[in-house]
């Protein structure tokens, strides 16, 4: 039971960071036996694998195609962001009366990184989600966590879409210090507020770039 787990999380973290570098496109068919072969699996941890990436929203099941990888539509991240910002700035708000010194200066580590001049976007999205998760682990409510993982991972291709031309990494700079800076003075409704603005914004942003797009 242990391997077979073990097999389904690691090839669902291998179609992930596929899906995440653009080797699978959006809408692009995922073959089980191929993605076996390509992997040295068997097709059952691919089966399971695949479950669970349509659990998180990266994959759509389609009992007469198979397998895809999800569509990027302004729609549907619309509908994402919209459950993303109450949950997250609720999350925020819980984590202000939790939040301990070694949190707070985990969290200021990441601001100063995320300040350099040369960030990529890979790198800023790997910040910015240890920024959120270390903030929001503050507010020691598991199931609410994960929700919030889940729903981020469901936006992940979406942020990669040209994120420093469409989102602007200045902005996000400046937001991020005015939610810790809220938390820091003991603000919970504050650093809520300051959650969900930077979220509309960074939402407001992706969704006009995909419908000037036809998407």
């Amino acid at each position: 039971m242990t391997t077979a787990k073990t097999r389904q999380e690691a090839a669902a973290e291998l179609i992930r960071r596929e899906i995440f570098d653009g080797r699978y496109r959006p809408g692009q068919r995922l073959k089980q036996q191929e993605l076996a072969r390509l992997f040295g699996y068997s097709t059952i941890p691919i089966r399971e694998a695949l479950r669970q990436l349509a659990a998180e929203g990266l994959v759509v099941l389609d009992p007469q195609r198979g397998a895809r990888v999800v569509e990027l539509s302004s729609k549907r991240l619309e509908e994402i962001y919209d459950v993303r910002i109450h949950l997250e700035a609720w999350a925020a708000g819980l984590a202000v009366r939790r939040m301990t010194p070694d949190a707070a200066t985990r969290i200021q580590s990441i601001l100063k990184r995320m300040d350099r001049a040369e960030i990529t976007d890979p790198e800023w999205l790997t910040l910015d989600r240890e920024l959120h998760d270390s903030l929001y682990g503050c507010a020691d409510h598991e199931v609410l966590c994960k929700l919030i993982s889940n729903l981020r991972l469901s936006a992940e291709p979406y942020l990669r879409l040209e994120l420093a031309k469409v989102v602007g990494y200045g902005p996000g700079r400046r937001e991020h210090r005015r939610i810790f800076q809220a938390c820091l003075r003991g603000n919970a409704k504050a650093t809520a507020q300051a959650t969900a603005a930077h979220l509309r914004r960074v939402a407001k942003k992706l969704i006009s770039y995909l419908r000037r797009n036809g998407r």
